[in-house]
């Protein structure tokens, strides 16, 4: 009977525990949420407002909504929209406050600037509804702006930034993307200035210069380049129309074109004249639209071609090289990997730090200078160099690094390594790194045990 009435008693606690939660703890958010939606203006949401119409006394700016995120502008025609925009005042209308009201029922609107107001927001939605919100002058505290909804003439208070987010010019809302792509769909990069053509394709995460040579690309710098279209913006438009052959357009000095994979068409960016310094025309050759933009893209398209490529020294897999060879006239230092450590041939631990300064000088230091036809070998100094590095991966045959004569424009030391017939100059900080003797690279040995000290001697007995 006692473990009955314990049960009983359980089950009544559990049921008044659940109602506490859902009556106080449950009942208090939906509370809070009831409040917070009775200080909203409207009580819609994002996904639902289909048309926009900014109003202001000296014009008006609407957009429809075309698909799921696309935006279409319909005053003024003939401009493209700026979709991420248009989604942004959408995702704004839902959140725009109601404070206190000030006045009920109005009969004169201009003591709070609403009467000819100098913003008035109207949205559609999909249902047919239309929402429409006012926003006059500031309170005298500067903290909150008149307002009022539309159909009424009740005047409230809302947050000042309300009135601020919805003033826009067409050139806030209009399309200033320069080009339309996504950048991880971009395999191919054509840079064309008047006989000048710079060419690279990608193959897999790393890009191949075609033109002007053949060679490995600088792989960051593309990606670089093909981001900062991808992210860049138009500054402005011209205050009056231009035709295509005022701005340079018709026959443009600079094209950009930028292969898309994804969708198999060229992405193209046409620049033209500079009708101010440090500004060019451009345009977007699918869209009619002529912009204004900034000296950042004509300036690195316009970058020497030795900007674009690989000025790796030499490519290693430092995990897979298991011997160095230093070879200095009949010197010869050997380096064997031996687990996690270094060892000179005689066993001799090397200073883990030497050997990791190494490869990190390989693996940061780029060539100041390439030479891709180089003349004889002797002119260099690399007929005979004066040091020679090999490194040896597995089974692989070595790759070799020979160190020339000195370089004095640009200043360092030529360097030529197996993997490549060009001749490069690099700093001589990579020449000192390998230029070593075994003692300089070499452990310390630890220094002598000190003896145990001896015990005491006994005392002489009395």
């Amino acid at each position: 009977m006692r473990f009955k009435g314990t049960t009983i008693l359980f089950i009544l606690f559990v049921i008044l525990g659940g109602y506490v939660y859902f009556t106080e703890y449950r009942g208090k958010e939906e509370r809070q949420k009831q409040e917070e939606s009775k200080k909203k203006a409207f009580q819609v949401e994002q996904k639902d407002i289909s048309e926009i119409s900014l109003i202001y006394p000296d014009r008006t700016i609407s957009a429809v909504k075309k698909g799921e995120r696309q935006w279409e502008i319909t005053s003024p025609a003939g401009v493209q929209a700026d979709s991420d925009e248009w989604e942004s005042l959408a995702s704004n209308i839902p959140q725009i406050d109601r404070n206190d009201t000030v006045a009920q029922n109005a009969q004169d609107l201009t003591s709070f600037g609403l009467k000819d107001p100098p913003a008035k927001v109207s949205a559609k939605t999909k249902d047919g509804k239309t929402l429409e919100i006012l926003f006059g002058s500031e309170n005298p505290k500067k903290t909150y702006n008149y307002a009022k909804l539309g159909g009424s003439n009740d005047v409230f208070l809302t947050g000042s930034n309300w009135s601020k987010t919805f003033t826009k010019t067409v050139s806030d809302v209009r399309n200033k993307k320069l080009l339309e792509f996504e950048t991880d769909d971009i395999d191919g990069v054509k840079i064309a200035e008047n006989t000048k053509e710079l060419e690279a394709q990608k193959s897999g995460e790393n890009w191949q210069l075609k033109k002007p040579v053949d060679t490995k690309a600088d792989s960051s710098e593309i990606s670089s380049f093909v981001s900062s279209i991808r992210f860049g913006r138009a500054q402005s438009f011209p205050d009056s129309p231009v035709d295509a052959k005022t701005a340079g357009l018709d026959a443009p000095a600079l094209k950009v074109t930028l292969h898309d994979g994804k969708a198999k068409t060229d992405r193209v960016l046409l620049i033209g004249k500079s009708p101010e310094k440090d500004k060019y025309y451009a345009r977007d050759a699918s869209r009619d639209a002529i912009f204004i933009m900034d000296k950042e893209i004509p300036e690195k398209a316009r970058r020497p071609l030795f900007d674009w490529r690989d000025k790796t020294i030499v490519k290693l897999d430092r995990d897979k090289v298991e011997k160095i060879e230093i070879q200095r006239g009949s010197e010869n230092i050997s380096l064997l990997k031996s687990g996690s450590d270094w060892k000179l041939a005689d066993g001799k631990k090397v200073q883990f730090d030497k050997v990791s300064g190494m490869f990190n000088t390989l693996d940061f230091e780029k060539a100041k200078e390439i030479i891709d036809m180089p003349k004889a070998l002797a002119m260099y100094g690399l007929d005979k160099p004066k040091l020679e590095v090999s490194f040896r991966e597995g089974s692989n045959d070595p790759k070799r690094v020979q160190f020339g004569s000195d370089s004095k424009t640009p200043e360092g030391i030529y360097l030529k390594s197996s993997d490549t017939p060009a001749v490069k100059v690099v700093s001589k900080d990579v020449f000192d790194k390998f230029n070593v003797k075994a003692e300089d690279i070499a452990e310390a040995p630890p220094p002598p045990s000190s003896p145990p000290p001896k015990p005491p001697a006994d005392k002489p007995k009395s």
